[in-house]
């Protein structure tokens, strides 16, 4: 048993017990009812049998005013500036990966016809059947040079995004590449 104080931690007794919800109910201190009642949303002008959304007309429990449309700021003049257009022959100073990306990111842009033309100044053919891209091993690309098959190919792995050595030496690839007057990017005369 505890010896009664007014705010003691019990169920019956205290702030938080019944005796302190009897004094709720009873709407004797103002501050405890507004908070465990909550307020009433017509006092603060709105209008709850209004069929628009009361959040565009709400200003907030602390602001007398309706809430803005459009808050009001200034951007930047940085961010009206235009970006610069890229150039066809900043092509030739990107990374391998990054024309593979141009490539597949960017289906039917001009951009996908000028990074497949750039590959094809860098000996990667492209096989119309397979849908990839291919090129002859070089010392120079990393792969051990295999004396037993005359050719080998590279190809890049869009999965893996990688190159990697092309294993079925038994196939012909060289015949279903795209030719390189196909890639060639043209422009109409009209």
């Amino acid at each position: 048993t505890s010896s009664g104080g007014g705010t003691s931690g019990s169920a019956i007794s205290g702030d938080y017990g019944l005796l302190g919800l009897l004094s709720v109910i009873r709407m004797t201190d103002a501050d405890r009812n507004r908070l465990a009642l909550g307020s009433d949303l017509t006092l603060l002008g709105l209008n709850l049998n209004s069929n628009e959304n009361l959040y565009s007309a709400f200003g907030g429990p602390f602001s007398d005013k309706p809430a803005a449309r459009e808050p009001h700021y200034q951007l930047p003049m940085c961010y009206y500036m235009q970006p610069p257009a890229l150039k066809t022959g900043h092509l030739s100073k990107f990374q391998l990966e990054t024309l593979f990306y141009i490539f597949y990111a960017l289906p039917k842009d001009v951009l996908q016809a000028y990074a497949a033309q750039e590959l094809y100044t860098r000996e990667w053919r492209y096989h119309t059947e397979s849908k990839v891209w291919f090129k002859r091993a070089t010392p120079s690309d990393g792969f051990p040079n295999n004396n037993s098959s005359p050719v080998q190919f590279i190809y890049f792995d869009i999965n893996t995004w990688e190159r990697r050595l092309y294993s079925n030496v038994n196939q012909n690839i060289a015949g279903g590449f795209l030719s390189e007057d196909d890639v060639r990017v043209k422009f109409s005369s009209s």
